[in-house]
């Protein structure tokens, strides 16, 4: 079985490298090439366009439902990687068929992106919602919780919250993430599951153990007010992979690490 990963990022890099010689890794760029589809069973779009997230960014002149249609027309499985973000806020754990309602642009555009894919005729659709997966990675195009955590204390030795540093979420190192991505895109099980730790850590208890891997740093909360919360049910995750576990020590160990590689980076 070969499974194409289209995305050569932080996503589609590691996806990769945990399928092995199943995987056929390839750019964006290359969507267009007729021969890529060829012995290939599963699809898995990694990454995003540029303008995602931004008020220049348009669904027709996005390249996933475009090739979703390929691989449709093909008889081949589509593995979409989502975020939680399209989710409504809630207290609870999410679940895949809680009431969707996402808070920022970024969200409404995924939203818009998976409702697309839906409406495809014919396509075995797998649509994972991610948490907030986490490695060691400097790319801010990638806007994340972590790139941005690792940039700055890099640049300025602070790490500087808008929001409680109690606040609670849904972190996943990305080598779990990769493994778990690979395992069910070799059986890919169709509609939405939730791709998360279920852990719900703080993210100041995460930022202090990077700053703690580094060496140096500080903490500081501009803002202490409580805000975007969230955790993921992983109740489906589990039942698909029983192996899909991940507790909050290995999380903050992922975390120290990151400042071990971040100090090592110099």
């Amino acid at each position: 079985m070969t499974v194409l990963v289209l995305g050569r990022g932080f996503l589609g890099s590691a996806i990769a490298a945990a399928l092995g010689s199943e995987a056929r890794l390839a750019s964006h760029a290359q969507a267009t090439d007729p021969r890529l589809l060829e012995g290939v069973r599963c699809v898995v779009w990694a990454g995003r366009h540029p303008a995602l997230g931004t008020p220049a960014w348009s669904l027709a002149h996005d390249g996933e439902p475009l090739f979703a249609r390929r691989a449709a027309e093909r008889g081949i499985a589509f593995v979409s990687l989502g975020t939680r973000k399209v989710y409504a806020s809630s207290p609870r754990p999410l679940r895949e068929d809680d009431p969707l309602g996402p808070a920022d642009l970024y969200g409404r555009h995924k939203l818009a992106l998976e409702e697309a894919l839906s409406r495809i005729p014919g396509l075995a659709l797998t649509r994972l919602r991610l948490a907030n997966v986490f490695g060691f990675e400097r790319d801010l195009r990638r806007n994340s919780f972590m790139t941005r955590l690792l940039d700055t204390l890099a640049r300025t030795g602070e790490v500087r919250f808008d929001v409680s540093p109690f606040t609670v979420r849904d972190f996943l190192p990305i080598e779990e993430a990769a493994a778990w991505v690979a395992a069910l895109a070799r059986e890919p099980p169709g509609g939405v599951v939730n791709l998360g730790s279920g852990v719900p850590s703080p993210i100041g208890r995460l930022a202090l153990r990077v700053i703690e891997g580094f060496g140096r740093g500080r903490l500081v909360i501009e803002d202490p007010r409580e805000r975007d919360a969230f955790v993921l049910d992983v109740g489906r995750l589990r039942a698909l992979l029983p192996q899909a576990k991940v507790d909050a020590a290995r999380i903050e160990a992922a975390a120290f690490a990151l400042g071990r590689r971040l100090a090592a980076a110099g």
